[in-house]
């Protein structure tokens, strides 16, 4: 269990050592397959538990509260909801409490009146209490996820809440929870469900101003068989399939399976992806990957995955339901290892090469040389600026593989500035194409050569170019390019190296050991990766201030121009479909 400012989880999703019903359907087949002996595959054995932990049929959150007598819950349950507004002394609240982690506390108005002192005291000892919309020290929500089934609870005081309602919708978009249990009042109700609208079909509204005495209703979480949809935050094409591809397939058999996403770029998510990938033997790992308890999906066509995903789901509906027997647990830092010895820097170079021919990165880089170029400035700036963008991507990278800016990556602000940094970028790069087809409709008719300028009338480009060139000063220049450098970074990434980089992260991260040589191999994979960026740098610029070209652009103007707007368009088209994915 994980506690967090402002927000309190129940215990991780798949840490569950109960007794289940679905599990490991193929693990006795392999145990004595081809010889080997059992105690090689006893490592393996309990990935299960680890990764499809399911129920026999759920388990249950009792709500309760307005409770008279001093007296604990009798009923079973994996979670209680304790709505407080209790007719005894706070002494006897504590005293019968479950542990921490059975209970969650959405405390009444009154509680906070007559109580506070003892549900702070509460709070600092691990107890979760939450109060939505009112007080800053307790939690604003609480998440309780059990095999993956989770359940979401808010705690609204007044009549007219004041909280951050597009933070709690983000919540329980990445949550994807089966319950949102809300507690509320006659007079915030109509406000609460409109807000939660998108989730209406999940929610349990509790009045609290309506409620009996001693109220208790228990809730079951019913279960369902689970698919892990593998993926990288930092990847494209993962993005693409995730949120494009497979969501029409998902909701097909929306109300007989869970979907669980899971970024493998967080350690704990890895180790989970390692394991099923030993247990299904996946010889040809992908970017993208997905699991259930009757085998997986391993691929990054766009036409094939969904009729892949299909007959996956239908096998899993179909498969029996048996009880696996707990196995001792394995290590996926040595299945982890083991990878990483086998990686050789050739192949790493080669992952790095291939995730570095990036059009975000280049289209950048196009961008800054032409328009310093077009500002007047000389070939010595050109060159510095375009060194300092490419380090600023190479450091930047070298960081993401460190996990520096892990935490920054899984923040709803991160999709909003990769959106309006490469919207804005595709703006620009779309005016510069309109105005090049101006300067081309501007030579038909006149037939007067003239340089690149880009449609502008030159009183008015004379008046842009000393403006731009006196508020961007060298430093800024150089902010600007390490700032471009490290937006690009971080916003986008290639999908051939997430079959590598993972394990190197992993090593340099969590096995202190061999933490120098997985940076190596990390500065290796980097130096590649900008290989193709220094390659469309130096295309750019020697090819700007090449005779040979500039002397067939003076005579070739209209073809040069329609050229140049073509680029532009190019680029653009590239930066917006990252904008919008």
């Amino acid at each position: 269990m994980t506690w967090q400012k402002g927000l309190y989880h129940g215990k991780p999703a798949g840490c569950s050592a109960r007794n289940t019903k679905r599990g490991m359907v193929h693990w006795e087949l392999n145990l004595e397959k081809g010889g080997l002996m059992v105690k090689k595959l006893l490592p393996l054995a309990v990935l299960w538990l680890m990764c499809f932990p399911s129920l026999a049929s759920g388990y249950d959150v009792l709500l309760w509260g307005n409770q008279e007598e001093p007296a604990p819950p009798q009923e079973e349950f994996l979670l209680l909801g304790d709505l407080g507004g209790h007719g005894f002394s706070p002494e006897a609240w504590v005293n019968l409490l479950p542990p921490p982690e059975k209970v969650v506390i959405l405390p009444s108005k009154e509680d906070l009146n007559r109580s506070s002192k003892t549900l702070n005291e509460l709070s600092r000892k691990g107890y979760p209490v939450v109060v939505s919309d009112a007080l800053e020290n307790f939690a604003y929500s609480f998440s309780f996820t059990e095999n993956y089934h989770t359940v979401v609870f808010f705690n609204f005081l007044q009549d007219v809440p004041t909280a951050s309602f597009d933070r709690f919708l983000q919540e329980l978009q990445e949550k994807n929870p089966d319950l949102v249990v809300i507690s509320g009042t006659k007079g915030n109700r109509a406000f609460l469900e409109e807000q939660f609208a998108p989730f209406r079909d999940r929610i349990r509204f509790l009045e609290r101003d309506g409620l009996p005495r001693n109220f208790r209703e228990r809730i079951t979480i019913e279960e369902k068989p689970v698919v892990l949809f593998f993926y990288s935050s930092r990847c494209p094409v993962c993005r693409e399939l995730k949120e494009r591809v497979t969501p029409p397939v998902f909701e097909k058999y929306a109300d007989k399976i869970k979907v669980v996403y899971l970024d493998y770029t967080l350690s704990k998510n890895y180790e989970k992806l390692v394991l099923l990938e030993e247990h299904w033997k996946v010889e040809e790992k992908t970017s993208v990957e997905i699991f259930s308890d009757a085998g997986y999906v391993a691929t990054e066509d766009p036409e094939r995955i969904n009729a892949l995903l299909e007959e996956l789901i239908e096998k899993t509906l179909k498969s029996p339901k048996t009880s696996p027997s707990p196995r001792p647990s394995p290590r996926a830092e040595e299945l982890i290892f083991s990878r990483f010895r086998g990686f050789t820097p050739w192949v790493v170079a080669g992952a790095g090469f291939l995730d570095g021919l990036n059009p975000c990165a280049f289209a950048t880089i196009v961008f800054m040389v032409n328009l310093l170029f077009v500002l007047g400035h000389s070939r010595q700036r050109v060159v510095e600026i375009g060194v300092t963008y490419t380090l600023a991507v190479f450091v930047t990278y070298l960081l993401l593989g460190l996990g520096i800016f892990q935490v920054w990556q899984t923040l709803a602000v991160y999709r909003i500035v990769s959106r309006i940094v490469y919207g804005a970028m595709a703006g620009v790069l779309l005016v510069f194409a309109v105005l090049s087809v101006r300067d081309a409709i501007t030579y038909k008719k006149e037939r007067k050569e003239t340089g690149m300028t880009l449609g502008l009338p030159k009183g008015l480009r004379v008046k842009i170019n000393q403006y731009l060139k006196e508020s961007f000063s060298k430093r800024r220049l150089f902010a600007a390019a390490i700032v471009s450098g490290f937006a690009v970074s971080i916003l986008e990434a290639g999908c051939t190296g997430q079959v590598y980089l993972p394990t190197i992260m992993y090593i340099a991260r969590e096995m202190a050991n061999y933490r120098l040589k997985a940076i190596g191999y990390l500065v290796f994979y980097n130096a590649f990766f900008i290989i193709p960026l220094v390659a469309v740098f130096l295309s750019v610029f020697f090819g700007s201030q090449s005779k040979a070209l500039v002397e067939f652009g003076r005579k070739n103007i209209l073809f040069s121009k329609i050229a140049l707007a073509c680029l532009f368009v190019v680029l653009s088209i590239l930066l917006l479909e990252s904008a919008l994915t």
